[in-house]
């Protein structure tokens, strides 16, 4: 298992810092449990285990190191956890019921997993649990399984309406319509550690104390947390209707282009005009070649491109079709991109960030985050 692999002294500073969160739980709770909130958890994760952080990405894993992707969770109480949401694909399976069902939604899980995998290099995954119980906590780690679809079947003497239960033979999980999501029933009966937490009875005069002695707190600059650095690109277009698509003949599918004679792995990522102007001088000019570091480390050569710099190719332009349609999506040649296939794989837009001059990272982000990350969700 991933975390006894791991050095001794991280181990400690790990459950140290887990333990001094839990110290305030008064702050939160009344609970004997000690309080951990999962964002706390997975940044004391990624910070003392010294593991890359993809939790703000809201892909399957939530950390990585070498080659092992991590899904983080923490809980008192029922292991009956969720797994999955699946609520911006609802139209798709609103009005399916039993196997159906479960089976669409297994599928699901499993494109977001093996996309997961795919594009940040990742060769294996499991879970890592804090389970939370009075006066301690516990270190659990858990197989992160695909599900295996031949072999799901209902359990049919649990659930309703509204739950459907089911396993695959590995394990048993459920699926909520109403809140469309997928839960597992971990076992969590292999403790790989235990800490005892002790809960201030006062964690209010704790802090006021620590701010009236000559300690003095980093402050993070305004520029590190503003968007000055990042810009978000769609991989889609919208209809005169308001709905997406990916053209069939540019963007991810510009190998079908009419014209020229073009490589099987020919895309481009499209840079439109009102995307230009958010950030103008974010990008270095047309044709000049930039470094851009993919999710799983590897850099490539891109620059902007094409009429009036309306696209972000890679250089030369059939690498980045490489990685991503046959490595990330394992697509076979002539294969067209839909954005429905998009809205199964979880993703359906980029975020570059500028790290230095002439060098950029690139990571794919879930559905909807181009509407968040301009707030056009209120327009």
């Amino acid at each position: 298992m991933f975390y006894k692999n791991q050095p001794e002294t991280q181990r400690e500073n790990y459950k140290k810092m887990l333990s001094i969160m839990g110290n305030l739980t008064l702050l939160f709770s009344e609970s004997p449990c000690p309080y951990l909130p999962y964002r706390a958890h997975e940044n004391i994760f990624c910070k003392y285990l010294e593991a890359e952080n993809l939790a703000r990405f809201d892909c399957s894993a939530d950390a990585k190191k070498s080659k092992i992707g991590i899904g983080l969770k923490t809980w008192m109480g029922n292991d009956d956890q969720k797994v999955a949401e699946f609520g911006k694909l609802r139209e798709k399976y609103k009005d399916l019921t039993g196997l159906e069902l479960i089976r669409t939604i297994a599928e699901y899980r499993n494109e977001r997993i093996r996309v997961t995998k795919n594009l940040n290099g990742i060769d294996e995954m499991i879970y890592h649990i804090v389970k939370r119980i009075p006066g301690a906590m516990q270190i659990i780690e858990c197989a992160f399984d695909y599900i295996d679809i031949e072999k799901i079947a209902v359990i049919k003497k649990r659930g309703n309406l509204n739950n459907t239960y089911f396993h695959d033979g590995k394990n048993t999980y459920h699926f909520s319509i109403s809140k469309n999501t997928l839960y597992m029933l971990f076992n969590t009966k292999s403790v790989l550690d235990t800490f005892e937490v002790e809960i201030m009875t006062d964690p209010y005069n704790y802090l006021l104390n620590l701010s009236n002695t000559d300690n003095t707190f980093n402050i993070i600059p305004k520029s590190t947390v503003d968007k000055e650095n990042q810009i978000c690109l769609r991989l889609y277009s919208l209809k005169s209707d308001g709905s997406k698509r990916i053209h069939e003949k540019s963007g991810l599918n510009q190998w079908n282009a009419e014209g020229r004679t073009r490589d099987i792995n020919e895309i481009y990522i499209p840079y439109p005009v009102e995307d230009r102007k958010r950030n103008k001088n974010f990008f270095p000019g047309r044709d000049v070649v930039f470094n851009l570091q993919l999710p799983d480390g590897t850099n490539i050569q891109a620059k902007v491109c094409q009429d009036q710099g309306k696209a972000i190719m890679s250089n030369p332009n059939k690498v980045l079709g490489e990685w991503l349609l046959r490595k990330v999506f394992e697509l076979k040649e002539n294969t067209l991109i839909t954005y429905e296939m998009l809205e199964t794989f979880g993703i359906d837009s980029v975020i570059f960030t500028k790290e230095s001059d002439l060098n950029y990272s690139i990571d794919f982000a879930e559905i909807g985050t181009y509407e968040e990350f301009y707030d056009l969700e209120k327009e």
